[in-house]
């Protein structure tokens, strides 16, 4: 027989292979395709369940489906926009007051601390409420515990310490008669609550070495400052202030290290699926590392968020990267299943996503819609309880006569105005009273500590007095101190104990460069504020002093917040 097959002629190049066929998801084994589409489905409804997570953790539980930009910021960058004085005359809420009267029957957490009077106490409320009759004045009391803690709260910083101290705290009068736990009362001095011990049993068993919660103790007073109210000072023509509801360092941490690793590994899939669909080859590159990338630039941006100046710009940027996120994954998801199958198999799929629609539907009317709803009327509730505190606070006033009657708001003192620190540093240094001088029904004057930055400091004064002219020189520099000192006093709480404790504040853009060196590092940028302390304040202040110590943040916490009128 004569041999047909083809052969190549002497001196002919060889024939070139034909191109190999990419490989793509459809020519997977079905056992294979329904692995990964269930999979594909597993990480769709687990995202969707995250955005549930988000509403309870940092929307304002307002009915609101999911956390505003408002939101977003207060949480991250720990900031609140407040546009002008109309707005600094409203109460300043605390975060132990937005913990402690949260959701009593909902999950105890970081956001939620209310259970811990009722089903996670410490007292077997759980055991007792089963009785029926027991039930309604046992709860009676427990919500008497919590809003004697917000009393507390928002009492002035001297009241609230001494209290605490004391584990005795006197009720404002129209609280007089308000039912608390027996166990928390002076029997002996009516209404009168213990409310260092109602803290101790409620808050204090977790919040302490070896609890559950020992990375954030609550064992002092000093340890609750940065979940009480603060003044609110508005800059000229609005701005942020802080907003008492940051997300703590500690759990950012954790929340950090949790996403990273499990989304480094959850994207990869998704994005490996992705990338052997049947698309071009430019989107597949494309949007298969996308949601990776958005995702490591979104927790950057829970980070970045918590710079002094710029946080509040990439807390919004969290919206847009947790967009990309959200919108690239479901695109992942649907060209990933999709892709595997043919017409039957996207027919079946088709049909899923309808039944699955149906039954999303069903869970929304019964289920969640009603709960937003609760959650609005609940929201509005407290809003009306709010309005109607205040308005009997300013009744109280204009009935003692501290207030003047009037449309505008009023609210009880001292919950807005400049801080103590503000009122002493501010001023001309030539024509303020120095010290006890300045002194006035028990009261220092207002600019009274003014001359510190200089004539009643040493190398200052000896200018003054031998070369005047070589003072007159040293008079911006001082002031850009006292000016930089303000501007620390005024940065969020957490902000400026950290700055403390580091000896590092960042300067604003407008006092770069204005102290002098001495307490300056990074090209004038960054102010060593606890050495500005022990310079201008110590050489009176220091240790046992009879004008008061501040050697510690916390002798100077007392000063961060306005003066009760005297």
């Amino acid at each position: 027989m004569a041999d047909t097959s083809p052969r190549a002629l002497p001196g002919a190049a060889a024939p070139e292979p034909a191109p190999a066929t990419p490989f793509t998801l459809r020519q997977l084994p079905l056992p294979a395709k329904l692995v990964l589409s269930t999979f594909l489905l597993a990480v769709g409804v687990g995202y969707t369940s995250a955005m549930v997570q988000l509403h309870m953790q940092h929307g304002d539980r307002d009915g609101t489906k999911l956390p505003t930009v408002e939101n977003v910021v207060a949480v991250f960058a720990g900031k609140v926009w407040k546009k002008g004085p109309e707005e600094a005359q409203e109460r300043v809420v605390g975060k132990l007051e937005l913990l402690v009267t949260g959701d009593k029957d909902g999950n105890i957490g970081g956001v939620n601390m209310a259970p811990a009077f009722f089903a996670h106490d410490s007292a077997n409320y759980q055991k007792q409420a089963r009785d029926p009759a027991r039930k309604p004045k046992l709860d009676q009391e427990r919500e008497g515990e919590q809003v004697a803690v917000v009393a507390w709260a928002n009492a002035t910083n001297e009241v609230r310490e001494r209290a605490y101290n004391d584990d005795k705290f006197t009720l404002p009068k129209e609280l007089a008669k308000l039912v608390v736990t027996p166990n928390y009362t002076d029997k002996a001095q009516p209404g009168t609550v213990m409310v260092k011990s109602i803290l101790r049993d409620r808050c204090v068993r977790c919040h302490r070495p070896g609890g559950d919660q020992e990375e954030t103790p609550l064992t002092t007073y000093e340890a609750y400052d940065r979940f009480l109210p603060v003044a609110v000072v508005i800059p000229e023509g609005g701005g942020y202030v802080d907003s008492g509801r940051q997300m703590s360092l500690e759990k950012l941490t954790q929340s950090t290290h949790a996403h990273l690793l499990s989304f480094a590994v959850l994207f990869t899939c998704t994005g490996l699926i992705f990338a052997f669909t049947g698309l071009p080859g430019i989107i597949r590159g494309t949007v298969g590392p996308l949601v990776l990338v958005a995702q490591v630039a979104d927790i950057s941006c829970w980070w970045l968020a918590r710079l002094p100046e710029s946080g509040p710009f990439f807390a919004k940027a969290i919206m847009v990267t947790g967009g990309v996120v959200g919108l690239g994954l479901v695109v992942q998801i649907l060209f990933g299943l999709f892709g595997m199958y043919g017409p039957k198999g996207k027919a079946v799929l088709l049909l899923m996503f309808a039944v699955a629609t149906g039954g999303g539907g069903a869970v929304w009317t019964g289920t969640i819609d009603p709960y937003l709803k609760a959650e609005k009327a609940k929201a509005e509730q407290k809003a009306t309880d709010d309005r109607k505190r205040l308005d009997d606070e300013k009744a109280r006033l204009q009935k003692k006569g501290e207030v003047k009657p009037g449309p505008e708001k009023v609210v009880p003192q001292p919950a807005t105005g400049p801080s103590e620190f503000e009122r002493l540093l501010t001023g001309p240094w030539k024509s303020v009273p120095w010290g006890k001088a300045g002194k006035k029904d028990g009261r220092l004057a207002d600019g009274a500590m003014v001359k510190a930055f200089f004539d009643q400091e040493g190398e200052f004064k000896s200018l003054l007095k031998d070369e005047p002219a070589e003072a007159a020189k040293l008079v911006p520099q001082r002031e850009g101190e006292r000016d930089a000192f303000l501007a620390w006093v005024k940065a969020a709480p957490d902000v400026r104990k950290k700055a403390f404790d580091e000896d590092k504040f960042a300067l604003p853009e407008a006092l770069v460069g204005k102290p002098g060196p001495d307490f300056t590092e990074a090209g004038g940028k960054v102010l060593k504020v606890k050495a500005l302390v022990e310079a201008r304040c110590l050489g009176c202040h220091a240790g046992e002093s009879s004008n008061g110590s501040l050697v510690t943040y916390e002798d100077l916490s007392k000063f961060f917040v306005p003066r009760a009128k005297e």
